[in-house]
């Protein structure tokens, strides 16, 4: 799923990057203090992390060339446990200040669901894999994600769980009928 998930990234990457004077205008600062890669960087959602990083790499002097490429290379190794390690405890330390944003994750588990929903897949067959990819990238390193989003992100893996469940199957199955 991530595979297929990057090469859309990169697509979308390569699209915004075709347009003349993108790449400095992605990096303006807009009247609230933060550039477009920013803005996405505050999105809870997957894509919108890995756009992010798509044009961070592809604005990269070092990373020229294919975007696709590249940012399959850059997920091909995983990070280490230290950086892991130090990405959950700083998420884990905002939470115990404040509970986790249950309502944000909601909202954003209904769009992955409307985005499955939409590319006529299983549901059911999916959200797993949606849940596992959400396990995994809440606390990676190699995405931007601001705090919040990283929060958003750990609380979606519980939202997209419980829709996994077995009552939680059974209202995604009745959706997916209608």
């Amino acid at each position: 799923m991530l595979d297929e998930l990057l090469i859309r990234a990169s697509e979308v990457a390569t699209k915004i990057l075709a347009a003349p004077g993108s790449a400095a205008r992605l990096r303006q600062l807009g009247p609230d203090d933060m550039s477009e890669i920013q803005r996405l960087e505050t999105s809870p959602l997957a894509t919108d992390q890995l756009i992010a990083v798509a044009l961070r790499l592809a604005g990269s002097r070092t990373m020229r060339g294919n975007i696709a490429d590249h940012l399959s290379t850059y997920f091909e190794n995983q990070s280490s446990s230290i950086e892991i390690e130090a990405e959950r405890r700083s998420i884990w330390q905002m939470n115990r200040v404040e509970a986790l944003p249950r309502d944000e994750a909601d909202k954003a588990t209904r769009a992955i669901v409307a985005l499955i929903s939409s590319q006529q897949r299983d549901i059911l067959e999916e959200l797993p894999r949606w849940t596992s990819l959400y396990a995994d990238l809440w606390c990676d390193p190699r995405i931007g994600a601001s705090g919040q989003a990283r929060r958003t992100m750990l609380m979606m893996v519980t939202s997209m769980h419980e829709l996994c469940s077995a009552d939680g199957g059974a209202a995604l199955a009745n959706q997916a009928r209608m």
